[in-house]
């Protein structure tokens, strides 16, 4: 059932309520087309975990069927992972460099 979004701002509190507490997914949308959703905590952690486990498992088999040396930005970049790259890589080495030399007197 999609929630019109009048009747979802009347009854905000109660939908979050059944969401956060009684695990439904409350779709909110209008003219009969859903547009955005409310879930759990939990349950966007759970997605979270599963999005991870399948960036981890199209990583895996980019390595595995590979037939030349690429460097790791490059091949998650190509796989659709680039945003989180400044999460999950460090810095280049030779972006350190610079910055460090740019310190020195």
């Amino acid at each position: 059932m999609i929630v019109p979004v009048a009747e979802a701002k009347r009854q905000f509190s109660t939908l979050l309520k059944r969401a956060a507490y009684g695990g439904e997914t409350v779709t909110i949308g209008s003219r009969g087309k859903p547009e955005a959703a409310l879930i759990s905590v939990v349950e966007l952690a759970r997605l979270r975990a599963m999005e991870s486990e399948h960036d981890a498992r199209l990583l895996e088999e980019a390595v595995r069927t590979s037939s030349a040396t690429v460097g790791l930005r490059d091949l998650l970049k190509t796989r659709g992972v680039a945003e989180t790259l400044t999460e999950v890589l460090p810095a280049r080495p030779r972006d350190r460099r610079k910055s460090a030399r740019s310190l020195r007197p």
